[in-house]
This record gives structure tokens, sequence and C-alpha cells, in this order.
């Protein structure tokens, strides 16, 4: 089971190429945002209600109530990238997908612009999905302009990515932090300090390549991560104050980067599987498989033996699933696997009919290998809890 990494770039101050203002009509009013959408293009606002909502009140929740209307700005593709700081929207359901130079493919889905005038794009938050944790990232940049927050790009790009990261549950966008793609993606990089010091000195308007922006995002994650766990707080003054108290700020960011690459960083982080809030759970388990980890693995399968919630179950099944996709597992947990997946796979009822007719799917296609069954399509209409 290979799944796609999606990245949700979210890059301030860019000008797109867009065709000003003009090529923008407001399709739906709502309480504190206005939907746009592109003239002639189809877009569902019923969806990209369902996913910008949740994540306007989030937002709101954490750094209080936007001041002005926020213009949401929805179209169904992504962001064809010159460098790491000019695209342009291309429609398409898939979106761009680039090759990002030693990091592979990846793709653009959202941005956030504080506008212009002319031909330059209109302000406001641009979304080619209609995904809650890509429109929690990009209206925190929203906010944070709003705020006139003048802040290092690696902390801003890294504290929206740290909100970003989490799960729906009944309506309420759930808070988790553990961006996975990012930690195993940091990793394997092995960036020396010259790259993380070209990093952290970038800003919005500095000249940098697309890779340099993934980084940025990646590296600023796991700065924010690390401030995040040891000051337990989601407030951003709280937590660029308490990396600012060193004198010397680069060794705190490379001190804080090391301890968020730890090995037994994502396993400490999974004990928010055993929290009693199945909201809590889902958010931990969602995304796991982008570890490549074995040893996560294990630990989703150990929460599973204890679960009841089935959303929970179904997040925490599909996740170990597609991490025996990803790395090679002994006979034994692989047996193991297959023992506590099956039975999820089978019996778990979702509220959503398609959704539960999907675990069926995938269990028929595992269980008894017959190429007739659709095991991607099955795979899209549960993506709400492994891709993030």
């Amino acid at each position: 089971m290979k799944l796609e990494t999606t990245l949700r770039a979210a890059l301030a101050a860019t000008l797109f190429l867009l065709a000003g203002c003009s090529s923008w009509q407001r399709a739906e009013q709502y309480e504190g945002w206005s939907l746009y959408v592109r003239s002639g293009e189809e877009v569902s606002s019923e969806e990209f209600h369902q996913a910008v909502q949740p994540a306007f009140e989030a937002v709101e929740s954490l750094l209080g109530p936007f001041e002005d209307g926020v213009r949401v700005h929805a179209w169904n593709g992504g962001v064809e990238m010159q460098d790491g700081t000019r695209g342009k929207i291309t429609s398409g359901g898939d979106g761009t997908i680039a090759d990002v130079p030693g990091i592979g493919p990846a793709r653009v889905r959202a941005f956030h612009t504080r506008g212009g005038n002319g031909f330059m794009a209109p302000g406001g938050v641009f979304v080619g999905t209609a995904d809650v944790g890509t429109s929690v990232h990009e209206l925190i940049h929203a906010r944070l302009a709003e705020q006139g927050a003048d802040l290092p790009l690696w902390f801003e790009e890294g504290y929206a990515m740290l909100l970003g990261d989490g799960a729906l549950h009944h309506g309420e966008w759930i808070v988790d932090g553990l961006a996975c793609w990012p930690w195993r993606e940091l990793r394997e990089q092995q960036l020396d300090r010259a790259e993380i010091e070209r990093l952290l000195s970038l800003d919005s308007g500095s000249s940098h390549t697309v890779r340099e922006n993934v980084l940025v995002h990646f590296l600023g994650w796991a700065i924010v991560f690390d401030l995040h766990r040891e000051t337990g707080s989601l407030e951003w003054r709280t937590l660029l104050a308490t990396h600012r108290v060193t004198a010397d700020h680069t060794a705190d960011a490379l001190a804080r980067l090391s301890r968020t690459l730890e090995e037994d960083t994502p396993i400490a982080w999974l004990e928010r599987l055993d929290d009693p809030n199945p909201a809590v759970r889902l958010a931990a388990a969602r995304g796991t498989w982008k570890l490549h980890s074995p040893r996560a693995q294990m630990r989703l399968l150990e929460a599973l033996d204890e679960e009841d919630d089935p959303e929970v179950q179904a997040c925490l099944a599909v996740n170990a699933l597609a991490t025996a996709g990803q790395v090679r597992l002994g006979r034994r947990q692989s047996g193991w696997m297959w023992r506590t997946v099956f039975p999820v796979l089978r019996l778990t009822e979702l509220d959503d009919p398609d959704e539960t007719s999907a675990l069926r799917t995938l269990y028929r296609a595992y269980r008894y290998g017959n190429a007739r069954y659709d095991t991607q399509a099955a795979l899209e209409r549960l993506d709400r809890f492994w891709e993030d």
C-alpha cells in the first residue's frame, strides 16, 4: 500500500500569477469569512465550507477573533512552483506534483498572500483542496498578518505546521502537532550547520529554491515542536519568547532540532494513544504511516488491541496497513498486524456508509488477494484517517 506524500506549503508574501481580482467571484458569505471561486470553475461550496469553517473556529480560538473578514479563494488543483517564492495556480483534481531535489514528489495545494495592487494577487487565503488542516495552516498566516506579527519565516511556517497537524472530530479541529513526514525527512536529510543557518536566515522576501522552501517549513516545525513539548503551550508569543531567552539562537535551534529528531521522540509522543479522549487518540494516530517506523506500527497495534471507538479503530488500522507498505516487517509482527487489523476492516461500522464500504473493500482485497477490488479508491475514501 503506497500512499502519496502531500506537501501543504503556505508561502507567505508570494506573488502568484493570477489574472487579477476580477477572476475571482464571491460565491458564499459566511460569518467572518467569504468564499471566492475562480470564474468558470466548478467548486463545491459545501465541501470547502465543511473544511474552512472548523479551521476558522480553531484559529480564532487559538489566536483570537479575526478583525476583518477573511477572503478564502477556492479551486480544485495546486500550484506550479517556479522557485521558493513564485508560482502559478493550476487546475486539476490532483494538483501539481513536483519533484523536489533530494526530497522527492510533493504537491503545493495552498498559500496565503497579503495581496497587492493592479495585476497582483488579491489578498487572502488560497486553497486548492477542501482540507481542514490545510485551511488551519493558511488561516494561521492570515491571522498573524492581521496582528502585524513580524516573525522569522522558519518560526511562522513551523508554527502553522504544528497547528495544522491534527484531526477533525465531530466538527472540531484537534491539534496533535507531530508532523510525521517532516520528522522522517529531516532525519534522512542530515542537514549540516551551514545549511541550517541558511534556512534560519531566510525571510519571505529572500530568494530561495523550492527545496529550501520545503526545508524551512520542516526545520521550523521541528524547532517549534520542541518548544511546544517544553512549554505545553500553543500560544506563539510564549513559544517564541522561550526560544529568544537564549543568547545563542542558532545553538538553541540546533539543540531543539536534535531533540525532535531523536528516534524515541515519536514513540514517546504516541503515548497520546492512551488519552481518555478519543479525539486526541484519533489526532495522534492520523498520518503515522509517514514515519515508516516498525516501532510506531507496534505502538498502533498495541493501541488497537484496546481501542473501542470505531473512528479511532479505523484510523489505527489504516495507518498500520500503510506502514506495512513502506517497511519490511518481521514475520511475527506481520502476523500480529493481520490478526489485529483484519477484524477492524471486516466488522467496524462508521457513521459514513461509504467509509464502512471502503473498509470492507480493503478487507476483501487483502484477505483474498483479488485484483478486482479497487484498493486505491477505498484508500482515497478513507483519506481523513491517513492524509495529513
